[in-house]
């Protein structure tokens, strides 16, 4: 594979990041990231919402398991990201936004414009059991609380997330809510943070995205 044509200003991060695999051990990266590696095939098995992926070691070329197509830049980028970078600690069961991470707020400004405020003029108009069933294809679990609409899933086995939606009233708009573990921030850059925000936005709205 052409990785510098098909990858095109995302080269560099890819290189970085398949450069940073190849230099561990992937009996040390299956235990970190809580993914299956086949030694005989040399590569990872790893699920990320509620779909399957083949990553090749130490090239780490990512493809959809179940077609052999490969996902969009940003997901199969922080896939691969994860799988160099995440580290064997417990969740700390504790949800936060991505403003209250560490450096969250230096981004924040912008995943408030392109990502929740476009997600919550989104829920406005959709139709909720399109976005219900869409959540739940991507491994997302519904759950009742003080949100219209409050589901949880799992992007990777140590990345929980919660999304929330309220509809909004009078004068108070519909708004959205992501959330992280603590822990996110000992396996994920927060600029990766930033796109695994950018990935849940054009998995829940945009075609294109669509898997």
């Amino acid at each position: 594979m052409d990785n510098k044509k098909n990858e095109g200003a995302y080269f560099s991060a890819f290189s970085k990041s398949r450069d940073k695999l190849a230099r561990l051990a992937p009996q040390d990266i299956a235990r970190s990231a809580l993914c299956e590696y086949d030694g005989s095939r040399m590569c990872f098995y790893l699920k990320s919402f509620n779909h399957s992926f083949q990553i090749s070691y130490p090239e780490g070329d990512i493809f959809f398991l179940d077609s052999g197509n490969r996902p969009p830049l940003e997901w199969r980028l922080i896939l691969l990201n994860y799988l160099s970078g995440a580290k064997d600690i417990p969740l700390s069961k504790k949800w936060v936004s991505y403003r209250e991470l560490p450096d969250g707020n230096v981004f924040f400004p912008s995943i408030k414009t392109y990502v929740l405020d476009v997600l919550s003029k989104y829920y406005a108009v959709c139709d909720k059991d399109r976005l219900y069933g869409r959540l739940v294809h991507l491994g997302f679990n519904p759950e009742k609380n003080k949100a219209d609409l409050s589901a949880e899933g799992l992007f990777t086995p140590r990345i929980p997330i919660k999304i929330q939606f309220w509809e909004g009233e009078d004068v108070i708009p519909p708004s959205c809510q992501i959330l992280f573990d603590t822990s996110i921030s000992c396996h994920m850059h927060i600029e990766d943070i930033v796109a695994l925000c950018g990935l849940i936005r054009d998995l829940l709205i945009s075609a294109k995205h669509s898997v």
